[in-house]
């Protein structure tokens, strides 16, 4: 892709830009642990109906997806991002409104689209820079931050204006981010359009269990870690020591990345991959039967790092198995879809295990190890062929 006018992408305002819409645009997500205690608390949502309402959001982000294949190469990228910012400051409002989970649900579906259209923009215009690994660096590096910055702030501030304090304030950033609009380009050349026919056999063999398999990653993180909040909760432990716990997991989840980047295809995909998969397991097994504050900060630690560790590798496997990057809108979508669908399973048995006013969060733990499982049997000979590509090629 190429930027369709004469605009400077790789001006430090424009990667600002980037970064500072890819960073903050998200935000109901990357804090979607303590938006969840905070609709049960507050509204007295269950558990399942919090999770539901991050279920419709990133629902709404993915499908934004399929849009962007006529947009991208017709209209104006920033009268795109000015109805996408439009979309999320109604939305955010909407949702100070709703008190019962279908409205609310609603509201958010409706924001996630405006969130996916927006998060399309910042990686389609990162793209057409000329340092795509640094912008991109920069793109994460802020999710990170922000993240950090929510989940520790976010104890002390929810209690005083309240989740619809908080869905008002998102209102109010999202209006500002307009500001910066006018440092995006005005648009690049279509998307290419992705024909199944135009594979190759080896592709079309690994690319549907790959896929699968990285619905059923995803399906686990994404179920569980919506759920982290609440099972501290449930345990007894302070809302601040939890929001300090995952706010510092942030950042530490930068090092599982940095070591993914050290280590590289040293000792091949699969014994990383593999490794990524067992300790976040470990960190599931963890918190069965939650009662130690120690136990809670070593399995959210654990998680963090494991789910940053293993996830270049999983992009890397995509990628290496069709370099031309005709996979990458369905991966894309996969990996939207399968954190979308993670609460949503996970609260359907939840439901189960309620018990008077106590909730068993074991089944969402053992959601999660078995859909690992299957990513498991589904990935794993996507990986060793890979590797052996690899190999062959003299790349490892």
């Amino acid at each position: 892709m190429h930027a369709n006018d004469s605009f400077d992408v790789n001006s430090p305002r424009t990667i600002f830009a980037i970064s500072l819409l890819a960073s903050i645009t998200p935000s109901a997500v990357l804090v979607g642990p303590l938006v969840v205690g905070a609709l049960a608390t507050q509204l007295g949502f269950t558990p399942q109906q919090g999770g539901n309402m991050i279920f419709a959001e990133l629902s709404g982000a993915a499908l934004a997806t399929f849009p962007a294949f006529w947009w991208v190469g017709r209209i104006n990228w920033r009268k795109v991002l000015y109805f996408a910012l439009a979309l999320t400051v109604i939305g955010n409002l909407a949702s100070t409104l709703a008190t019962d989970p279908w409205p609310m649900g609603a509201t958010r579906f409706a924001t996630g689209i405006g969130v996916g259209t927006i998060m399309l923009v910042t990686l389609t215009s990162a793209g057409l820079t000329a340092n795509q690994e640094r912008v991109f660096g920069f793109w994460q590096t802020g999710q990170i931050v922000f993240a950090a910055i929510a989940l520790f702030s976010m104890p002390f501030i929810i209690p005083v204006i309240g989740i619809r304090g908080f869905y008002t304030g998102l209102a109010g950033i999202m209006a500002l981010l307009a500001l910066a609009v006018r440092s995006f380009p005005t648009g690049g050349t279509a998307m290419p359009a992705f024909h199944w026919s135009q594979l190759d056999t080896r592709i079309k063999r690994l690319a549907p269990p790959a896929l699968a398999g990285l619905l059923f990653f995803y399906l686990a993180v994404g179920g569980v870690w919506n759920f982290v909040e609440r099972m501290g909760n449930a345990a007894g432990f302070e809302p601040r020591f939890i929001g300090y716990t995952l706010s510092a997991v942030s950042v530490v989840g930068v090092t599982g990345a940095l070591t993914a980047t050290w280590l590289s295809t040293r000792l091949g995909r699969i014994i990383p991959f593999a490794a990524g998969i067992v300790i976040i397991a470990v960190s599931f097994v963890l918190l069965y039967g939650l009662s130690s504050q120690n136990l809670f900060v070593m399995s959210a630690f654990l998680f963090k790092y494991g789910w940053w560790f293993i996830s270049p590798y999983l992009l890397a496997n995509m990628t290496t198995l069709d370099p031309s990057g005709r996979l990458i809108t369905a991966t894309n979508f996969v990996i939207a879809f399968g954190q979308a669908l993670g609460p949503f399973v996970v609260g359907l048995f939840l439901v189960e295990a309620i018990t008077g006013q106590v909730i068993d969060y074991s089944p969402a733990l053992t959601t999660g190890l078995v859909s690992f499982v299957f990513c498991c049997v589904l990935f794993t000979p996507v990986v060793k062929s890979n590797d052996r590509l690899l190999v062959r090629n003299g790349l490892q």
